[in-house]
């Protein structure tokens, strides 16, 4: 830990010291503003200045060894934050929630929990400590570490499982933060969206953390140019997914197979509108056109023209910040935008257009030209 409280019960840290200070503050008892237990003083060539337990402490609160990058990351958020006049805290402990944050802040009477997380934990720890916090009435801000970032070419990137868990959705926006400690830079990822898949396309920002103050972090900046690059991804998913057969795929993939089986139907002529991208895709695991099928077979092929559309809502994770996308609702606008639905009142439709699955390849290619360039010539469509 980077702060520990002196005989005056007031805190203190090693981070800025010189090592002759240091050597004179090893002389000083030094305990932990958790437990109260007497700490030892840590420092070396490769190590940040900190304060650490015992080895047989039996602090419940007692965390493992921390990285370089970690530590250092931590402290120059904390100076950051403390430039800009925010009244901040360096691992502030939680007692109503038994956690302790990297950093803890008040802004506008809000409080904010940053975790700085370097390491890969399970989602499970993500979830339970994200949970925590807003329960407590605190928003949880993760930001990860450089070698989460993942590599850019081109407006777009790969995200991991893990990495997706932290999307934040903030003004109408999905959102990523990123923190190089080494650098003392800071990368934002801004107006994600995916057409399936891992391959996310992005606005990238990444400034020096000092060009930056912590307002800006959750702003967003559009961009047509990934709007370009976002559809030519669709066209080619569309594309492949038609043509290409893949004989190694996920037990989702298996089932989803089999599921059209069954109804006697192949994958790779279901109709042009199972494929639509949704704002929610980049939060949603499944690719658009597993859960878009079934509920264009089970809520709407073989309606009658004139009847009423309802799509189930799908359950996903939550960000964050407690976002959990409508996927069947976005479904529904799109459809309603492209014709095949028509809506009556604030949460009705009708179906209005019958849509068949196709019985050649080239019909299906063909319908996906057509849907293409409806897409690409709908002006207010979020996609």
């Amino acid at each position: 830990m980077l702060y520990a409280l002196d005989t005056n019960g007031e805190l203190q840290s090693l981070y800025q010291l010189r090592q002759a200070e240091i050597n004179q503050a090893r002389k000083t008892p030094y305990f932990c503003p958790v437990c109260h237990e007497m700490l030892q003083i840590r420092s070396g060539p490769r190590t940040v200045p900190h304060f650490s337990h015992f080895p047989k402490s039996n602090c419940t609160e007692k965390k493992g060894g921390e990285t370089l990058e970690h530590d250092r990351g931590k402290w120059r958020l904390f100076t950051w934050l403390k430039n800009q006049g925010y009244d901040v805290q360096l691992e502030h402990y939680l007692p109503e929630i038994r956690q302790r944050p990297d950093l803890f802040l008040m802004v506008n009477e809000k409080k904010i929990a940053i975790e700085y997380q370097c390491a890969s934990i399970s989602k499970r720890e993500i979830n339970k400590r994200t949970s925590s916090y807003r329960d407590a009435g605190i928003f949880p801000l993760w930001i990860l570490g450089a070698k989460h970032l993942p590599s850019s070419i081109s407006n777009h990137c790969s995200l991991s499982d893990f990495t997706r868990t932290f999307l934040y959705y903030l003004n109408d926006d999905y959102h990523l933060y990123f923190f190089h400690a080494s650098k003392n830079t800071i990368c934002v990822l801004s107006n994600a969206k995916s057409a399936g898949g891992r391959r996310v396309f992005a606005n990238r920002f990444s400034t020096t953390i000092t060009n930056l103050s912590f307002s800006q972090l959750f702003s967003s900046i559009s961009c047509s140019l990934i709007e370009d690059h976002f559809i030519k991804e669709v066209e080619r998913l569309w594309y492949k997914n038609r043509t290409v057969y893949q004989s190694q795929v996920s037990s989702e993939e298996r089932q989803y197979r089999q599921y059209l089986y069954l109804r006697g139907y192949h994958f790779s002529l279901i109709p042009s509108i199972c494929y639509l991208p949704v704002p929610g895709q980049v939060q949603a695991g499944m690719r658009p056109y597993i859960w878009q099928t079934r509920l264009f077979l089970d809520h709407f092929f073989h309606l009658p023209i004139g009847s009423f559309i309802e799509f189930p809502f799908l359950n996903l994770p939550s960000t964050p910040n407690g976002y959990v996308p409508h996927l069947s609702q976005q479904y529904l606008d799109l459809l309603t935008q492209l014709n095949i639905i028509e809506k009556t009142g604030k949460n009705n439709y009708i179906k209005s257009k019958q849509v068949p699955f196709h019985k050649r390849v080239e019909d299906a290619l063909e319908d996906d030209r057509r849907t293409l360039e409806q897409l690409k010539n709908l002006q207010r469509i979020n996609i």
